[in-house]
């Protein structure tokens, strides 16, 4: 939990450098590209506060009113910042439709490219931080969200550098261009995070491969006769399972629980995303 709040923390501090910098940027050049990448910052910058609190309040124990945790409130941040990202992105297509038309004159382009430049590279590292603390934290939609915005920073950041050079090279409706391909970067973003957020809250079972590891568990244990009714389902970046499984009806009780809970553990050793194994035994 320590390390997905601390990659949180770093992804708001470098929203918060980038979106001062572009805002500079946008009012020293009056680029249309510069003022959506800055809208795209601050939507960035905002994204990056529900991540936290997503991952904040995900990580809280059960209590009386969730039996199961708090995991679905990453999920619930993710799906908000999509929505975000949706929103802006439809502000800046609007925007720069207008512009197109008669596109405004950019002033000190290369201010922009220099800035351009410098935080490519930054919205790289950090999104590849960002990803493997996602990673090592067993899958956090919240982060992995996060990581996805920095990563349509650098692709919107690649288009306002070229349209800044476009203008540089006397192609004023390279800044509106740019502009529009920021926006369509976002809406592709936002539709997939939308989409991952959807399959949670519907209770879509994991991927096959991750079934097969828990089936695999469960045929190669010889105290286990038989299993059935195995089922399993997200509940935020964590996986709930429910199986019966068959012992030898001479079996003791004690020797039974002792098999579930051995059996519980090798699921969560082979799929770390496992947050809960609940066995029902019946004699076989």
């Amino acid at each position: 939990m320590k390390g997905k709040l601390g990659a949180a923390k770093l992804s708001f501090f470098v929203n918060l450098t980038l979106l001062a910098s572009k805002i500079a940027a946008a009012f020293i050049t009056n680029s249309i590209g510069l003022y959506a990448e800055s809208a795209h910052s601050l939507f960035d910058l905002l994204a990056s506060v529900l991540a936290y609190l997503g991952i904040k309040k995900a990580g809280e124990p059960e209590d009386a009113d969730h039996h199961y945790g708090h995991e679905k409130f990453e999920t619930l941040s993710s799906m908000l910042q999509a929505l975000l990202i949706a929103g802006t992105a439809l502000v800046i297509l609007f925007e720069a439709w207008q512009k197109l038309s008669s596109p405004g004159k950019v002033e000190m382009s290369e201010v922009g490219i220099g800035l351009m430049l410098l935080s490519i590279p930054l919205a790289y590292l950090t999104s590849k931080k960002l990803e493997r603390a996602a990673k090592e934290a067993g899958g956090s939609q919240a982060l992995e969200a996060d990581s996805a915005h920095f990563t349509t920073d650098i692709i919107s950041s690649l288009a306002v550098l070229l349209g800044l050079v476009l203008v540089r090279l006397g192609y004023a409706a390279g800044d509106p261009v740019a502009a529009f391909v920021v926006a369509l970067v976002m809406l592709y973003i936002s539709f997939e995070l939308l989409s991952r957020s959807f399959i949670v809250f519907m209770d879509f079972s994991p991927d096959q491969g991750t079934m097969n590891l828990i089936e695999g568990i469960l045929t190669t244990d010889g105290r286990i006769t038989r299993f059935h009714k195995l089922r399993a389902r997200y509940a935020g970046s964590r996986i709930l399972v429910d199986v019966h499984i068959q012992v030898p009806h001479h079996t003791g009780i004690k020797q039974a629980h002792s098999i579930a809970h051995e059996v519980k553990g090798k699921i969560m050793k082979a799929v770390p995303a496992v947050k809960e194994v609940n066995i029902h035994i019946e004699p076989d």
